[in-house]
């Protein structure tokens, strides 16, 4: 019930040289880099334990939580702290899904697990990541419902998503979304990555108007406003998407692993 709280002081959790580098270099609030213990270390399930201890040292009565969707912020959506202290926690989706594709990405499991966790309550956001054209999206974006999820989303002042990487195997072209053709040409207008399903390039600008506008969920502008932009991460693929979001201050937290924390050290 919150009535007696225990902290543990783990000299682990110590913010390291090398956090404290990319938190300087890139002027974020926090910067959390797992150590990459050997090959068959889960890295994603510690990342997840990270991210959910960072929420919790955070997380206050009245907040709006919003989250993206995928593996790695599913497996943070599992490990966040119960806590039956708290009052008035909200959680909202920030951008459509996707399916016809082989592998979850747990679009609204995410926001009703962390509702659960906090005992708040979810919103949903049950629509794709991009529509055929922007007509569709005006017509759907009038509907009651859909617009109250998004005017939540806005008023977040907490926002957890991941950087995503770029290219035939990405969530959106696999899903069928974004055509090869569009893959091809989008490459060459510079595109490395998404965040809450926009494609960005390397300096964190969007990379197609066009695209950009057939996508359902908050815009970048509207993301850069919140208090937390908890941006979570790991991999090779994603390292220029992680350099870019934190280039144009999409995130203002980063939790990643210290192979990837060296690297970006290493860019201009």
């Amino acid at each position: 019930k919150g009535i007696v709280k225990i902290i543990i002081n783990d000299p682990d959790e110590m913010e390291t040289s090398i956090e404290l580098s990319v938190r300087e270099k890139f002027g974020l609030l926090k910067v959390i880099a797992i150590p990459t213990i050997d090959a068959e270390t889960d890295i994603i399930s510690r990342i997840g334990k990270a991210a959910g201890r960072y929420l919790d040292n955070i997380i206050k009565d009245n907040d709006i939580i919003g989250t993206a969707w995928g593996t790695t912020l599913y497996n943070f959506s599992t490990n966040v702290v119960p806590r039956g202290d708290l009052k008035n926690i909200t959680v909202v989706q920030l951008c459509g899904g996707i399916s016809n594709i082989e592998k979850n990405i747990f679009a609204s499991e995410i926001p009703k697990n962390l509702a659960d966790m906090y005992k708040g309550t979810p919103y949903i956001l049950p629509l794709p990541a991009v529509v055929d054209n922007s007509r569709v999206k005006e017509i759907i974006l009038r509907e009651k419902n859909i617009s109250k999820v998004l005017d939540i989303a806005n008023k977040a002042n907490i926002a957890i998503f991941t950087m995503g990487p770029f290219g035939y195997d990405g969530a959106l072209s696999r899903a069928g979304y974004i055509s090869h053709d569009d893959v091809d040409r989008l490459i060459k207008k510079g595109a490395v990555g998404d965040i809450c399903t926009r494609i960005i390039d390397i300096d964190g600008n969007v990379c197609d108007e066009n695209l950009n506008n057939r996508t359902i969920g908050i815009e970048l502008d509207e993301l850069k406003k919140k208090e937390y932009r908890i941006g979570v991460a790991v991999g090779e693929n994603r390292l220029n998407c992680i350099y870019a979001a934190l280039k144009k201050q999409y995130a203002n937290v980063l939790i990643t692993d210290e192979e990837i924390a060296l690297k970006l050290l290493k860019l201009p």
